[in-house]
């Protein structure tokens, strides 16, 4: 039960990773930006089927 949670905490700082990257003058081009955003997709991702598999 504690592993979907901790991937969506995950998932959460890989967020705000990729918006601190947009708010000093990133793009959503920028290749940093869209990594941070594709990993935090990922997490959500998984996260989001661990808890639908799990309940």
């Amino acid at each position: 039960m504690a592993t979907p949670c901790i991937l969506a905490l995950f998932a959460l700082a890989f967020l705000l990773a990729a918006v601190r990257r947009l708010w000093r003058g990133g793009a959503v081009r920028d290749p940093a930006t869209r990594t941070w955003l594709l990993i935090a997709l990922i997490f959500t991702a998984v996260a989001a089927w661990l808890q639908w598999h799990t309940s």
